[in-house]
């Protein structure tokens, strides 16, 4: 019944890679993907507040490198990987190694690259607005599946809402580096599990809660 909740509170989105994007007559794959991500990148700070247009502008472009940054990371791993297991095709436990230690260093890469992202945003925005952007990368799971919770089970106690709120900001924070949405949505998938089993062991019962807050929407007229 969990599911259902889940399926709620998440957007489906299409995996983002310069291959995917319809081209414009006379444009080359790299100025689609530039079209496409600065769309999205648009529609994130359309949402929010600026002191001037400029400001709105270069915040807007500090999430198109942000998108960019991702995807040509994933690119370079991945033909990288693909390189490495044709080359050590019949060396197996030595084809591994290098496979794990290129995506290590892809993860420190992204690693150092989030934490000058978001120091780049503080530099020009507020906390707040840095959460507005972190929301619009993630589809806005957090706030959504956090009300969600808040909705389905009134009772919560304060310190449970607080921990439910850390560990969906966790999984923001993860979430904001994946470079396509089956990875972000994946992030929270992971810790809404975590969520389900504290919930649990703090005697509530998900199914039946989940039944019944499934009946209060639809009698407000939510379709599930």
């Amino acid at each position: 019944m969990m599911k259902k909740l889940f399926l709620i509170v998440t957007i489906l989105l299409t995996v983002i890679s310069v291959q995917s994007f319809a081209q414009l007559e006379g444009e080359t794959p790299e100025e689609a993907y530039t079209r496409v991500i600065t769309g999205r990148a648009d529609k994130i700070v359309d949402e929010m507040s600026f002191e001037n247009e400029a400001m709105k502008i270069r915040v807007r472009d500090i999430i198109v490198e942000h998108y960019r940054f991702l995807n040509d990371a994933d690119e370079n791993r991945n033909a990288d990987v693909a390189k490495i297991r044709e080359e050590y095709a019949d060396n197996k436990p030595f084809r591994n190694a290098k496979i794990d230690l290129r995506k290590a260093e892809q993860e420190i890469a992204i690693r150092d690259h989030h934490f000058a992202f978001v120091s780049e945003l503080k530099i020009i925005i507020s906390e707040e607005q840095i959460d507005q952007v972190k929301n619009g990368l993630t589809y806005g799971v957090l706030p959504n599946t956090y009300n969600g919770f808040l909705d389905m089970i009134p009772n919560l106690k304060e310190e449970e809402k607080e921990q439910i709120l850390i560990w969906l900001t966790e999984a923001r924070e993860h979430a904001i580096d994946g470079g396509s949405s089956r990875e972000k949505h994946g992030w929270f998938g992971k810790y809404k599990g975590k969520i389900n089993n504290y919930l649990s062991d703090r005697g509530y019962n998900l199914n039946k809660l989940s039944k019944e807050w499934q009946e209060r929407l639809k009698k407000q007229g939510v379709e599930l």
